[in-house]
């Protein structure tokens, strides 16, 4: 039997450590990308690693109290239960060989573990360009819920030769208007992206959650200062559009981005992203993830898409409920509290719906 150590986020110097020895890891994994979300209220960080039976794999995880929900404020009693998520964006596991016995074994422990603690059900978002859901094959319940868009940043060349024609043209476009792209971790590039920032989440009417705090932001910009860098466009010395490019082990990530709306005739952002691309293939970086839409097809997507048509990764989500017994309670109680609440909804995490 091998061997299940749950890495707390105080110990950052030897979570990273682990993280850093798989050979495909990626910004999402670090601590210093996880620690801004702690102030997010998505709970407190651990780093999960699994040592045996011919493998070993390691994921992120973030631990919340239910009682903390404000769906459950005042009808459970904190403390009782938890429930674990993979941050904000991408995750799953990281690997280092595979066996059937090895992964039966890692979640029996996990089973065992979580039973113990009180952590009712896990929620784990996949990494596109890992396709690492293929892992939890048959011990999680997988769902393929969207396509995601990535560049081929090998080269130039190969950028160019990806782009569809109305790219192509949006990219000239803003060329010939002047807008010029330029890219900084300076303190003024973070303050006026973060300004930007808010005034796109309220023009787009944004759920509360992604109006994240000063504090998220200070904390990300100081903790993953070596994979980042703002891009923006400027048009007559005014930035108009400006976007967090974060970059790991030879793949980059389009992370937030922030826009003002009467430069959107312009096309700058399609100029952010191919500029944005290129200085990845100068870089070292042969994947730029642009993550996908908000629907399976709608407007966002296709605008990704069009950067490269081929350019498609499976996005799946997952869950395993740990507490059967808890998990119904939980939605029993819910239902109780809520008439307006239905506990056959579509949510993967039923109870938090």
């Amino acid at each position: 039997m091998g061997n299940l150590q749950i890495i707390p986020f105080e110990e950052r110097e030897n979570w990273d450590a682990v993280v850093r020895s798989f050979a495909r890891f990626d910004v999402y994994y670090l601590s210093g990308y996880v620690s801004a979300f702690r102030f997010a209220k998505d709970g407190a960080p651990f780093l999960l690693y699994y040592r045996g039976e011919g493998m070993r794999l390691c994921y992120v995880v973030q631990q919340r109290d239910i009682a903390e929900s404000p769906a459950y404020s005042g009808i459970l009693e904190r403390g009782r239960c938890f429930d674990w998520s993979t941050p904000y964006g991408y995750g799953g596991p990281l690997t280092e060989g595979f066996s059937e016995r090895g992964i039966g074994d890692f979640f029996a422990l996990l089973s065992d573990y979580c039973r113990s603690n009180r952590i009712v059900s896990q929620f784990i978002r996949f990494h596109p360009l890992l396709e690492n859901y293929r892992v939890f094959e048959g011990k999680c319940e997988l769902y393929n819920i969207r396509h995601t868009v990535y560049m081929n940043t090998k080269d130039k060349a190969v950028i160019d030769a990806n782009l569809e024609s109305r790219c192509r043209g949006a990219i000239h476009k803003a060329m010939k208007n002047h807008v010029q792209i330029e890219n900084s971790r300076s303190e003024e590039a973070q303050k006026t992206f973060i300004r930007m920032y808010y005034e796109t989440m309220q023009r787009r009417s944004a759920a509360d959650y992604y109006y994240f705090s000063e504090e998220f932001f200070d904390d990300f910009f100081a903790k993953l200062a070596d994979c980042y860098r703002i891009f923006y466009a400027v048009l007559n010395e005014e930035i108009i559009c400006s976007a967090i490019i974060m970059y790991c082990n030879g793949s980059m990530h389009y992370h937030l981005s922030a826009a003002r709306k009467e430069y959107f005739a312009l096309s700058p952002n399609s100029l952010l992203l191919y500029t944005a691309a290129c200085w990845g293939a100068e870089n070292g970086c042969s994947k730029f993830h642009l993550g996908g839409g908000v629907g399976a097809q709608d407007s966002l997507f296709l605008f990704k898409r069009s950067f490269h048509k081929k350019g498609l990764a499976d996005f799946y989500i997952g869950r395993n409920i740990f507490c059967e017994e808890v998990y119904r309670e939980l939605l029993k109680l819910r239902a109780a509290s809520d008439p307006g609440f239905c506990p056959d909804n579509d949510r993967l995490i039923q109870y938090r719906a």
